[in-house]
């Protein structure tokens, strides 16, 4: 099959590795604040899971175990797994 016709081809543009990381996502101006536990992860996004299911705004800054922090967008959600693109500093 074309691998540009097929709708569940990986379109990413960086390889995404399994990781299994602590990481909390702040929003609301950090005055919300959830735990969460990186799944994957490349150098244009992530997989997030929940402990249940939660309701993201579109964008939020998410801080790594080590500190660092990444701007986040919501690509895709399904049950308590989110799908998040690392925002430059532009956007």
């Amino acid at each position: 099959m074309n691998p540009e016709r097929d709708p569940f081809a990986d379109r990413r543009s960086s390889v995404r590795k399994k990781v299994l990381r602590a990481a909390r996502v702040f929003f609301n101006d950090k005055q919300s604040l959830l735990d969460c536990t990186i799944l994957d992860l490349s150098d244009g996004g992530a997989k997030l899971e929940f402990a249940s299911r939660q309701m993201l705004p579109r964008t939020f800054d998410l801080q790594m175990q080590n500190g660092a922090i990444y701007r986040c967008e919501v690509r895709w959600a399904k049950d308590n797994f989110f799908g998040v693109r690392f925002l430059d500093d532009d956007e």
